[in-house]
């Protein structure tokens, strides 16, 4: 306990050190993917800080068409390939881009379906040939990245008749209520009524990551950075953990 709170005092000093005197505001648009762990980190920030942080949720490619359209933003928290994508069309600071998590993609089904073993490329297939459906976040990365998964192993024409493209919403909700059976998506906290029914295996394995950076017009440069620093420190990748990320592995 007592080392605990010692590592958070540094990551107070630290933080206050490296912010103007003053408190700001700092808006950040991120992607659904990380809702989980930035809805418990934004608060630990403005504790920390003394600024606040305003974050706004969406999936990655509704975050960039919005980014690329002229949103105002502080920092952005969004897949690694299309934050290079925006840093090349001059809209992220390209000396700001830090890589943060990810997490790899898993099924989930209603709370209290029987348990399936899906850690096999033939567990999985032979999983989901019995299912009656599935959904997945279709304006979302996730989506393309579960259709090419299909493709890959040679489910997605058999499949399709099954599948429930989800649009502007999440999909848990729906697996809970039982309009879907169960949702392939990168899962780190399943939502009330649900529950993860397994990891996809590792040979087809994905993981979705996230990535952040400053926009190059941010009103509040030094906390836009602050607030990117804090996101790779200790106490926030615990908190990325337990939602079941993993550092992201050198460039």
């Amino acid at each position: 306990m007592r080392s605990a709170l010692v590592r958070m005092l540094a990551l107070v000093l630290f933080l206050l050190n490296s912010t103007a005197a003053f408190a700001a505001e700092v808006i950040v648009l991120s992607s659904m993917v990380s809702g989980g762990a930035m809805r418990e980190l934004g608060p630990i920030f403005e504790k920390a800080t003394g600024h606040k942080a305003s974050i706004q949720f969406a999936n990655n490619p509704i975050l960039k068409q919005q980014v690329e359209a002229g949103a105002k933003f502080d920092v952005l928290i969004i897949e690694p390939e299309m934050l290079d994508d925006l840093a090349k069309q001059g809209k992220i600071a390209a000396s700001s881009r830090t890589d943060v998590a990810r997490v790899g993609m898993a099924l989930l089904a209603r709370a209290g379906a029987p348990k399936a073993d899906i850690s096999t490329v033939d567990g999985f297939k032979t999983f989901l040939r019995n299912a009656e459906s599935v959904g997945y976040t279709a304006d979302g990365h996730s989506g393309m990245v579960f259709l090419r998964t299909l493709e890959r192993i040679g489910l997605l024409q058999e499949m399709k008749p099954k599948l429930r493209p989800v649009v502007g919403k999440p999909v848990q909700p729906m697996v809970a209520s039982g309009d879907a059976q169960m949702y392939a998506g990168p899962i780190s906290t399943p939502r009330p009524g649900t529950a993860i029914v397994g990891r996809f295996p590792e040979e087809i394995q994905t993981y979705v990551g996230i990535s952040a950076g400053m926009s190059a017009a941010a009103v509040a440069p030094d906390v836009a950075r602050t607030f990117i620093t804090f996101l790779t420190s200790p106490e926030a990748m615990a908190v990325f953990s337990k939602r079941g990320f993993q550092q992201m592995p050198a460039r």
